[in-house]
Formats: C-alpha cells, sequence, structure tokens
C-alpha cells in the first residue's frame, strides 16, 4: 500500500488517542479535585485525607510505569482495551468508596490502570507511526488532555450539582469505556506494517542513512541497561524530575494562588484564558519541535516558565491583575513543560526497539518530581506565608532543568543512529517474540 496521495492512516491513531488518553489525563490529573468538596462532604473525611489520593496515584505510577511500557510495547491493542477496562471500573468505583480505606484501594487500582492509559501509549503509537511530523503528531495527541479537561470539567460539575456525585463518577466511566472500546477495537494498529504500510518519512530516514554520515532522524538505539550507564540518560533523567517538580507544582497550586491573589472570579477567568492558550500551544510546540528541533523548541518552553514566575513574583495584590494576566498567558505554553516537551523530547531521542520502558523509566522520574514537587511547595507556601519564594525557586529550577536537558541531548549524539530495519521491528509476531525471549535471558 502506498501511503501517498491519500489521508495518511497513522492521523487517525493520533486523533484516536488523543480523544482516548486525553480523556484519560484530564480525568486523572485536571478534573480529579472536582469531585473533592462533594466526596469529603458524602464520606465525612478531611480534604488532606482526599489530597493523599493524588500521592498514591503518583507513587503508583512511578512503580509500575517501565513494565507497562513493556507490556503495551509487546501486545499494543490488547493490553489497551485492559487497561481502558481497569481505569473505567477503578474510576466508577470511587463512587462506592465508602472509608479511607477503600478510597486508598481504589486510588491505587485507578493509578494502576492510568499507567497504561494516559502517557505511555501516545509516546509508543506515535512513534511507531512517525518518523517526520513526529512532533506534531505527538503534540495533537496529547492535546485532548486540555480540551476534554475542559468538556468533562463542565459535565462533572453539572452532574455534581443537578444529581450525584456517584452519577458523575458512573456515566463518565460508562461513557468512556463505550468511546474507547470502539475507537480503540476499530482504529488502533499496533504498527504501519500490520496493513502494509510504512512509518510516515521511514524512506527519508532510509534516504539520509545512505547520503549523509549526520541525519537529522536518527535515534540513539540501545538498551535499557546500558543506557543506565550513561552520563546523558541520567542528566536527561534529571530534567524529567524537574519537570514533574516544577511543572506539576505549578499546575496543582496555580489555582490556589491565584484565587488568594485575585480572588474565586478572577481567578476563573485567568484559569479559562491559560487553558484555552494552552489548546493552540501544544499543537504549535509539536509543529515548532519539528521545524525548529529539540534545543530551540525546548528554550522557548523553558523561557515561558521564567516568564510565567517572574511577573508572578512581583504580583503583590489584586489591583496588578496585568502582571496576572501576562503570568498566565506564558503558563499556556509553559504548561507543555510537563506533557508535550517530555514526549517529543524522549520520541526524537530514543528508537522503537526499547522505547516503551525506556520511557517508562523517564515517565517514572517525572512522577516521582511530581509526587516531591507538590508537598514541597505546599510546606514553602505555609512556612513563607506567600508564594513569592515558590515563584522564585521555580525560575530557578527552570534554568537548571533545561541546562540538564542540553547537556543531554548534546550527549546524546554520539550515539544516534538511523537503523532501517527498526520500521519493520514490530511486523511480525516472531519479533515480539524473540523480544521477549530476550528479556527473558538478560
Amino acid at each position: 500500500m502506498r501511503e501517498s496521495n491519500k489521508f495518511f492512516y497513522g492521523w487517525w491513531i493520533v486523533l484516536v488517542l488523543m480523544a482516548v488518553s486525553g480523556s484519560a489525563i484530564a480525568l486523572t490529573i485536571t478534573t480529579f479535585n472536582i469531585y473533592l468538596n462533594a466526596f469529603t462532604q458524602n464520606v465525612g473525611i478531611s480534604a488532606t485525607q482526599f489530597a493523599l489520593c493524588s500521592t498514591i496515584i503518583n507513587i503508583t505510577v512511578m512503580l509500575f510505569s517501565p513494565k507497562v511500557g513493556k507490556i503495551l510495547q509487546q501486545h499494543t491493542q490488547k493490553a489497551l482495551l485492559v487497561f481502558l477496562t481497569g481505569f473505567c471500573l477503578s474510576y466508577a468505583a470511587f463512587s462506592l468508596a465508602s472509608n479511607v480505606f477503600t478510597l486508598y484501594l481504589v486510588a491505587g487500582l485507578f493509578g494502576f490502570f492510568s499507567t497504561g492509559l494516559t502517557f505511555i501509549p501516545p509516546n509508543i503509537l506515535v512513534n511507531r507511526w512517525f518518523v517526520e511530523k513526529k512532533g506534531l503528531a505527538m503534540s495533537i495527541a496529547l492535546s485532548g488532555s486540555a480540551l476534554f479537561g475542559m468538556l468533562l470539567s463542565k459535565y462533572i460539575s453539572y452532574c455534581i450539582q443537578y444529581y450525584s456525585l456517584a452519577f458523575a463518577y458512573q456515566t463518565v466511566a460508562l461513557i468512556m469505556f463505550v468511546g474507547g472500546t470502539v475507537l480503540i477495537g476499530v482504529f488502533i494498529k499496533a504498527s504501519p506494517e500490520s496493513i502494509g504500510l510504512k512509518a510516515l518519512g521511514a524512506d527519508q530516514a532510509a534516504s539520509e542513512q545512505q547520503n549523509s554520515t549526520q541525519s537529522t532522524l536518527a535515534l540513539v538505539n540501545l538498551e535499557p541497561k546500558i543506557l543506565k550507564k550513561k552520563p546523558f540518560f541520567w542528566s536527561m533523567l534529571a530534567a524529567q524530575f524537574l519537570v514533574g517538580f516544577v511543572g506539576g507544582g505549578i499546575v496543582l497550586q496555580l489555582p490556589v494562588y491565584l484565587q488568594n491573589t485575585f480572588g474565586m472570579a478572577q481567578a476563573a477567568t485567568l484559569l479559562v484564558i491559560t487553558l484555552a492558550i494552552m489548546i493552540f500551544a501544544k499543537v504549535l510546540l509539536g509543529w515548532l519541535y519539528d521545524k525548529l528541533g529539540l534545543f530551540v523548541t525546548t528554550a522557548i518552553v523553558a523561557a515561558s516558565v521564567l516568564l510565567t514566575c517572574i511577573p508572578f513574583i512581583f504580583t503583590t495584590s489584586s489591583s496588578m491583575w496585568l502582571l496576572g494576566l501576562v503570568g498566565v498567558m506564558f503558563w499556556g505554553i509553559g504548561n507543555c513543560i510537563g506533557t508535550v516537551t517530555p514526549a517529543v523530547v524522549a520520541s526524537k531521542t530514543y528508537g522503537l526497539a526499547h522505547y516503551g520502558e525506556v520511557y517508562g523509566i523517564c515517565l517514572r522520574f517525572q512522577t516521582l518530581g511530581i509526587a516531591t514537587g507538590v508537598p514541597v511547595i505546599s510546606m514553602i507556601v505555609t512556612a513563607s506565608g506567600s508564594f513569592t519564594l515558590v515563584w522564585i525557586i521555580c525560575a530557578v529550577l527552570t534554568i537548571f532543568l533545561y541546562g540538564f536537558y542540553f547537556y543531554g541531548l548534546s550527549g546524546s549524539q554520539a550515539y544516534r543512529s538511523v537503523i532501517q530495519a527498526e520500521q519493520s521491528i514490530f511486523s511480525t509476531d516472531m519479533s515480539a517474540n524473540l523480544a521477549l525471549a530476550s528479556d527473558i535471558k538478560s
């Protein structure tokens, strides 16, 4: 089959990931705390006890992401359906939790199944289906988190207000299960070779291998156990940790900061502005990653985080709303430091053969950063009585973050190569069986 003169099938994969993984990310992160007030009132627990669910979810993701990545690498479509089923059942089970013990048990299960439905599937599938336009494809797939976050937050709030908390949990789970099962079952194909295609740009990669020793499409094709011995890889992991620490910390604390500084009404308006910008920024940054490369575009994202923090440092009252507006507008771009940037950087750095496990390791460090950053930032605010010190620390750490990425990407150049056979590595079941046998021996 030819991929020219027709709509490339890989874009259908991207749209399905945008819907399925985007919704899963929105339910795990963006909309999770919408239930807080209703849940604490119904069950009779404190807000702090409910907030610990996010910590449990992050710890679970941190523990299981490499293993889940390996499972999705080998059995993509079947594994996606299993994780979707578990995700929806555990999400609905929140409505049945009647005490802290059952709440935390459900949160642990939800965290495990969310690992296989949120960030790992877009990374694995986009990396298989796209050699060129990989940044754009990845950013479109991840942009669903902002879009569906806005839609689901409205629906969940409406259900809680006019029906019940249980109705919100259960109907969201049902809708996602039915829609996700159809989309995954009909459209997801494990690899281009499985339907007689090549990854977009695969021929160009082969041509570059023949005509140039410095291919812009070259990837690091090393096993995880070898990668762990390379300084550049640890530098990249340090960047991933700071991505979680800074990005995750700001995401969860920004609503509190805006409410404390500008009041509920103005804070809500500012949050809508940053979410609207984020939808377009994610797609734009994916295009920029393809056009300008990893170094320049990552610098743009890091600069946007800095330009978020700096105005907030000098914002001391609600009358300084213009500085707040500047901050949230730049955060619409800077927010991508935790979604588009780590995904695109990883997909443009590591090869296909071990990608699921390698990205799982990267996600582990990012999740560790989130689990560390959120409580640390909260403690700093409590101890200092303001967010000023938080914004100063986040600005400094963002500079280190880019420094770690710069060193890691520079160091990775020595290990990059174009492997033509890589594009057909998943074309037969025999390939997967050989890889599994190799893993068992090692």
